[in-house]
C-alpha cells in the first residue's frame, strides 16, 4: 500500500521534482538519486542508504506508472485539501490530448472515394446476390 507522505514528504519531494513533472524528468531525477544512494555506490552507513534507496525506489515506481501516479496525485491532493479546508487546492494537472485540424491532401480525399465507392459496390453486390439466391 503506498503511503502518502514519509520523514522526508511526499513522493515528489523526495524524487526533487514538482507535482506537474514530466515523465521524462521524473526519471532523471530517480537515475541522478540512485546514483548517489545506491547501497553498493555510496559512502553513507548500509542501513541508512538502503533505507533511502528504498523510499527512492518507492517514489518512483508510483511516479513512473500512469494510473498509480493519478490514483496518488488525487490522494495528495485531498490530504491537502483536508488540512488546508481555507486554502483553495490547484487540481492536478490534466493532460489533454491536441487535435490540430488540417485539410486532407488530394490522396487522401481520393482514398476515401475508392473506400466509399468499394462499400457501395459491395452492398449493391450483395444485394444482387440476394435477389438471384431469392
Amino acid at each position: 500500500m503506498m503511503s502518502i507522505m514519509t520523514e522526508r514528504g511526499n513522493y515528489y519531494q523526495i524524487l526533487g521534482v514538482l507535482p506537474g513533472a514530466r515523465d521524462g524528468d521524473i526519471r532523471q531525477a530517480y537515475r541522478q538519486l540512485c546514483r548517489i544512494y545506491h547501497p553498493d555506490t555510496t559512502t553513507l552507513a548500509p542501513q541508512e542508504a538502503l533505507e533511502k534507496f528504498l523510499v527512492i525506489n518507492e517514489a518512483y515506481t508510483i511516479l513512473s506508472h500512469p494510473t498509480k501516479r493519478v490514483q496518488y496525485d488525487q490522494r495528495l491532493y485531498s490530504l491537502r485539501a483536508a488540512t488546508k479546508p481555507v486554502a483553495p487546492v490547484a487540481q492536478p494537472p490534466q493532460q489533454t490530448l491536441e487535435i490540430h485540424e488540417r485539410p486532407l491532401s488530394n490522396t487522401e480525399i481520393f482514398a476515401l472515394f475508392i473506400l466509399g465507392a468499394s462499400f457501395l459496390a459491395s452492398l449493391i453486390l450483395v444485394g444482387f446476390v440476394s435477389l438471384l439466391r431469392g
